[in-house]
Protein backbone atom coordinates (compact mmCIF):
# COMPACT_ATOMS: atom_id res chain seq x y z
CA UNK A 1 0.00 0.00 0.00
CA UNK A 2 1.30 2.96 -1.25
CA UNK A 3 1.31 6.30 1.26
CA UNK A 4 -1.01 8.17 -1.05
CA UNK A 5 -3.04 4.74 -0.17
CA UNK A 6 -2.80 5.22 3.18
CA UNK A 7 -3.74 8.80 3.30
CA UNK A 8 -7.24 8.04 0.92
CA UNK A 9 -8.07 5.85 3.63
CA UNK A 10 -7.44 7.33 6.71
CA UNK A 11 -9.16 10.49 4.68
CA UNK A 12 -12.15 8.15 4.39
CA UNK A 13 -12.48 6.59 7.57
CA UNK A 14 -12.46 10.07 9.33
CA UNK A 15 -15.33 11.06 7.07
CA UNK A 16 -16.96 8.26 8.06
CA UNK A 17 -16.50 9.27 11.02
CA UNK A 18 -17.92 12.72 11.15
CA UNK A 19 -20.84 11.46 9.09
CA UNK A 20 -21.78 8.95 12.03
CA UNK A 21 -21.11 11.84 14.61
CA UNK A 22 -23.05 14.48 12.51
CA UNK A 23 -26.13 11.56 12.25
CA UNK A 24 -25.73 11.31 16.14
CA UNK A 25 -26.20 15.33 16.85
CA UNK A 26 -28.87 15.54 14.19
CA UNK A 27 -31.19 12.63 15.84
CA UNK A 28 -30.40 13.90 19.43
CA UNK A 29 -30.66 17.63 18.88
CA UNK A 30 -31.67 18.32 15.39
CA UNK A 31 -31.32 20.18 12.54
CA UNK A 32 -31.16 23.75 14.06
CA UNK A 33 -29.11 23.04 17.47
CA UNK A 34 -26.38 20.90 15.76
CA UNK A 35 -23.18 22.11 16.76
CA UNK A 36 -20.14 21.94 14.54
CA UNK A 37 -17.48 22.07 17.50
CA UNK A 38 -19.73 18.86 19.21
CA UNK A 39 -19.89 16.86 16.17
CA UNK A 40 -16.04 17.42 15.50
CA UNK A 41 -15.30 15.99 19.06
CA UNK A 42 -17.61 13.60 18.69
CA UNK A 43 -15.72 12.43 15.75
CA UNK A 44 -12.24 12.90 17.90
CA UNK A 45 -10.89 15.62 15.27
CA UNK A 46 -10.79 19.09 15.03
CA UNK A 47 -13.05 21.61 13.74
CA UNK A 48 -10.73 22.03 10.71
CA UNK A 49 -11.62 18.31 9.84
CA UNK A 50 -15.00 19.18 9.30
CA UNK A 51 -14.34 22.35 6.99
CA UNK A 52 -12.10 21.29 4.75
CA UNK A 53 -14.67 18.35 3.60
CA UNK A 54 -17.52 20.56 3.82
CA UNK A 55 -17.93 24.17 3.56
CA UNK A 56 -20.75 25.01 6.00
CA UNK A 57 -22.76 23.15 8.42
CA UNK A 58 -25.99 23.37 5.90
CA UNK A 59 -24.03 21.25 3.54
CA UNK A 60 -22.13 18.84 6.83
CA UNK A 61 -25.68 18.01 7.83
CA UNK A 62 -27.36 17.79 4.33
CA UNK A 63 -24.61 14.90 3.96
CA UNK A 64 -25.54 13.30 7.74
CA UNK A 65 -29.05 13.03 6.70
CA UNK A 66 -28.13 11.36 3.31
CA UNK A 67 -25.63 9.16 5.46
CA UNK A 68 -28.83 8.22 7.70
CA UNK A 69 -30.79 7.20 4.73
CA UNK A 70 -28.48 5.01 3.01
CA UNK A 71 -28.25 2.89 5.82
CA UNK A 72 -32.21 2.92 6.69
CA UNK A 73 -33.33 2.15 3.03
CA UNK A 74 -34.78 -1.31 2.54
CA UNK A 75 -32.67 -2.69 0.02
CA UNK A 76 -29.43 -2.14 3.09
CA UNK A 77 -32.11 -3.25 6.13
CA UNK A 78 -32.66 -6.66 4.34
CA UNK A 79 -28.92 -7.20 3.28
CA UNK A 80 -27.72 -6.22 7.17
CA UNK A 81 -30.79 -9.02 8.47
CA UNK A 82 -29.39 -11.61 5.81
CA UNK A 83 -32.89 -12.16 4.50
CA UNK A 84 -32.49 -11.27 1.13
CA UNK A 85 -32.51 -14.27 -0.49
CA UNK A 86 -35.64 -15.53 1.45
CA UNK A 87 -39.40 -15.54 0.37
CA UNK A 88 -40.78 -11.68 0.09
CA UNK A 89 -43.42 -12.89 3.14
CA UNK A 90 -40.84 -13.79 5.30
CA UNK A 91 -38.96 -10.55 4.44
CA UNK A 92 -42.14 -8.25 5.50
CA UNK A 93 -42.57 -10.48 8.48
CA UNK A 94 -39.03 -9.38 9.66
CA UNK A 95 -39.80 -6.23 8.53
CA UNK A 96 -42.80 -6.15 10.56
CA UNK A 97 -40.67 -7.49 14.10
CA UNK A 98 -38.11 -4.73 13.54
CA UNK A 99 -40.61 -1.96 13.37
CA UNK A 100 -42.49 -3.29 16.19
CA UNK A 101 -39.11 -4.08 18.50
CA UNK A 102 -38.07 -0.53 17.78
CA UNK A 103 -34.50 1.06 16.62
CA UNK A 104 -32.95 3.98 16.28
CA UNK A 105 -35.22 4.73 12.82
CA UNK A 106 -38.08 5.71 15.25
CA UNK A 107 -35.53 8.91 16.22
CA UNK A 108 -34.22 9.27 13.20
CA UNK A 109 -37.99 9.83 11.66
CA UNK A 110 -39.09 11.68 13.95
CA UNK A 111 -36.38 14.38 13.61
CA UNK A 112 -36.31 14.47 9.93
CA UNK A 113 -40.12 14.97 9.61
CA UNK A 114 -39.68 18.17 12.13
CA UNK A 115 -36.63 19.44 10.49
CA UNK A 116 -38.26 18.92 6.96
CA UNK A 117 -41.03 21.89 8.12
CA UNK A 118 -38.58 24.57 8.10
CA UNK A 119 -35.41 23.60 5.89
CA UNK A 120 -35.70 23.04 2.00
CA UNK A 121 -32.71 21.00 2.44
CA UNK A 122 -33.87 18.49 5.00
CA UNK A 123 -37.25 18.27 2.83
CA UNK A 124 -35.62 17.94 -0.40
CA UNK A 125 -33.86 14.90 1.19
CA UNK A 126 -37.06 13.62 2.54
CA UNK A 127 -38.38 13.83 -0.55
CA UNK A 128 -35.91 11.86 -1.78
CA UNK A 129 -35.96 9.54 0.68
CA UNK A 130 -39.49 8.54 0.42
CA UNK A 131 -39.56 8.22 -3.10
CA UNK A 132 -36.73 5.72 -2.87
CA UNK A 133 -37.99 3.77 -0.25
CA UNK A 134 -41.61 3.21 -2.36
CA UNK A 135 -39.00 2.19 -5.63
CA UNK A 136 -37.00 -0.43 -3.28
CA UNK A 137 -40.50 -1.53 -1.70
CA UNK A 138 -41.98 -1.94 -5.01
CA UNK A 139 -39.52 -4.10 -6.46
CA UNK A 140 -39.58 -6.19 -3.23
CA UNK A 141 -43.71 -6.30 -4.13
CA UNK A 142 -42.85 -6.83 -8.22
CA UNK A 143 -40.62 -10.02 -6.84
CA UNK A 144 -43.49 -11.11 -4.34
CA UNK A 145 -45.63 -11.20 -7.37
CA UNK A 146 -43.64 -14.04 -8.75
CA UNK A 147 -44.14 -16.25 -5.69
CA UNK A 148 -47.26 -16.00 -5.19
CA UNK A 149 -50.59 -14.75 -7.43
CA UNK A 150 -51.37 -11.26 -6.56
CA UNK A 151 -54.69 -10.20 -7.39
CA UNK A 152 -54.32 -7.67 -10.80
CA UNK A 153 -56.37 -5.56 -9.11
CA UNK A 154 -54.02 -4.53 -6.41
CA UNK A 155 -51.25 -2.32 -8.14
CA UNK A 156 -47.37 -2.33 -7.09
CA UNK A 157 -48.04 1.63 -6.19
CA UNK A 158 -50.77 0.45 -4.07
CA UNK A 159 -49.43 -2.15 -1.69
CA UNK A 160 -45.70 -0.16 -1.52
CA UNK A 161 -47.59 2.83 -0.19
CA UNK A 162 -49.59 0.75 2.16
CA UNK A 163 -46.36 -1.20 3.49
CA UNK A 164 -44.82 2.45 3.56
CA UNK A 165 -47.37 4.25 5.19
CA UNK A 166 -47.78 1.34 7.96
CA UNK A 167 -43.73 1.97 8.65
CA UNK A 168 -43.40 5.48 8.69
CA UNK A 169 -46.56 5.68 10.76
CA UNK A 170 -45.68 2.95 13.17
CA UNK A 171 -42.14 4.48 13.61
CA UNK A 172 -43.76 8.03 14.34
CA UNK A 173 -46.03 6.31 16.98
CA UNK A 174 -43.54 4.34 19.07
CA UNK A 175 -41.69 7.06 18.83
CA UNK A 176 -43.64 9.12 21.58
CA UNK A 177 -43.74 5.81 23.87
CA UNK A 178 -47.20 3.74 24.34
CA UNK A 179 -49.02 2.08 26.62
CA UNK A 180 -48.51 -1.71 26.50
CA UNK A 181 -51.84 -2.21 26.38
CA UNK A 182 -52.07 -0.57 23.06
CA UNK A 183 -49.56 -2.87 21.56
CA UNK A 184 -49.57 -6.00 19.81
CA UNK A 185 -47.35 -9.14 20.58
CA UNK A 186 -44.75 -9.72 18.25
CA UNK A 187 -46.50 -13.12 17.02
CA UNK A 188 -49.70 -11.28 16.63
CA UNK A 189 -47.97 -8.05 14.64
CA UNK A 190 -46.00 -10.45 12.61
CA UNK A 191 -49.42 -12.54 11.91
CA UNK A 192 -51.12 -9.41 10.76
CA UNK A 193 -48.99 -8.92 8.69
CA UNK A 194 -48.42 -12.28 6.54
CA UNK A 195 -51.98 -11.94 6.87
CA UNK A 196 -52.06 -8.84 4.45
CA UNK A 197 -49.97 -10.67 2.32
CA UNK A 198 -51.96 -13.23 1.69
CA UNK A 199 -55.04 -11.38 1.24
CA UNK A 200 -53.25 -9.49 -1.75
CA UNK A 201 -53.17 -13.21 -3.55
CA UNK A 202 -56.09 -13.82 -6.50
CA UNK A 203 -58.91 -14.98 -4.40
CA UNK A 204 -60.02 -18.40 -5.68
CA UNK A 205 -62.27 -18.88 -8.64
CA UNK A 206 -65.85 -19.10 -8.23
Amino acid sequence: MTDTDVRRRDSDETTTRLLDAAAEVFVEHGYDKAVIADIARRAGVTTGAVFGRWANKSELMAAAVDHIFDQILPDHRIKQLGIDEVPVIDIFSAWAANILAGDETQDVMVQVFASARNNDAVRERLRWFLDEQAHQIGRIVDRGRGEVDFDPGYSTAAVALLIQAVGVGTHLLLSVGRDEQHLPTPPDWEALIRSLFHSLATPPAQ
